[in-house]
């Protein structure tokens, strides 16, 4: 006996209502206050890995990428194909200007936004086609909720309000989806193959590290030594959300993904500094009880001291 239309509809107002529920307690929990210590030191701290990643590049080595590499730009698609080598420079320069500005908190946001559309543009201008390079893709995209934050002024900071709550928020969001997408992309393409399969032995057979060479050919030699590091990697990218969502294991997932980017590098020589050096940024502050500032912490306090 089928059931009829009217029967259905009560679970599904009740599904809807569950997913109604869940949405209104994501948002609730989003736009919850903050303090405004909060919020500048993540906007302060995201502010320094971009200056770092400024100062840290030859930008001038853009001007030598050939021009039929620029063939389908988008994001930059307004600069001339050729670039000459002052331009990147003057881009990172008043990049890292803004960032002084933001550590000076004399228009920080204003600051901000300068550095942040100075790396983005020379991000994607690194490349050739046009996109930010996936060393650099993360920092790019956690600091976009920042560019909308009202900095709080000095007097301030110890004040309550949503407008001080969300972007940090917001920023730690962005950060869990970005690692769940990755991971999303690998099952996506490759399936669970990508981690029980030989596909990481082969990864490491090519890779042409200078640091480990060694060290990496005999991983590949051992299967299960090779698949339980893909695994791992995969795992923790699934997971990033909900490590993420709880402040207890929000700094351990900053210490699991140094590590897992520290054995990229040793295994395969890929520099993924810039998102070890993020996900501290955001998720470190983002652990700490309320109440509790970052320069509390006593391995930050000792730094400041003797600097």
């Amino acid at each position: 006996m089928s059931v009829s239309a009217p029967e259905r509809r009560p679970a599904v107002r009740s599904r809807d209502g569950r997913v109604r529920a869940l949405v209104g307690t994501l948002d609730a929990r989003l736009t919850a206050p903050g303090p405004g210590y909060r919020l500048r030191e993540v906007h302060t701290l995201v502010a320094l890995v971009i200056g770092l990643r400024l100062v840290a590049r030859d930008w001038a080595a853009i001007a030598e990428r050939p021009a039929a590499l620029t063939d389908g730009l988008t994001l930059v698609s307004w600069l001339p194909a050729a670039l000459p080598a002052w331009l990147p420079v003057t881009l990172a320069v008043l990049g890292t200007a803004g960032v002084a500005l933001v550590l000076a908190r004399r228009r920080a946001h204003a600051g901000f936004v300068l550095a942040w559309v100075c790396y983005a543009v020379l991000c994607a201008s690194w490349g050739s086609s046009g996109k930010v390079l996936h060393n650099d893709v993360l920092t790019v995209w956690v600091a976009v909720p920042l560019l909308f934050a009202r900095v709080p002024r000095r007097d301030q900071d110890d004040e309550r309000a949503v407008v001080w709550g969300w972007p940090p928020r917001a920023a730690l969001a962005v950060l869990a989806l970005v690692y769940w997408l990755t991971g999303a992309q690998k099952l996506r393409h490759s399936g669970i193959g990508w981690a029980l399969s030989d596909n990481m032995t082969w990864v490491l057979r090519q890779g042409t590290s200078p640091h480990a060479a060694g060290v990496a050919q005999w991983v590949a030699d051992h299967a299960v030594l090779a698949s339980g590091l893909a695994t791992g990697a995969l795992l923790l990218e699934l997971t990033a959300p909900v490590w993420l969502l709880w402040r207890r294991t929000r700094a351990l997932f900053a210490l699991a993904v140094a590590v897992m980017h520290a054995n990229i590098w040793l295994f395969l020589g890929i520099d993924y500094s810039a998102w070890v050096l993020t996900a501290v940024a955001v998720a470190v502050p983002m652990s700490l009880a309320t109440g509790r500032r970052l320069e509390d912490v006593r391995p930050v306090r000792a730094a400041i001291g003797r600097s």
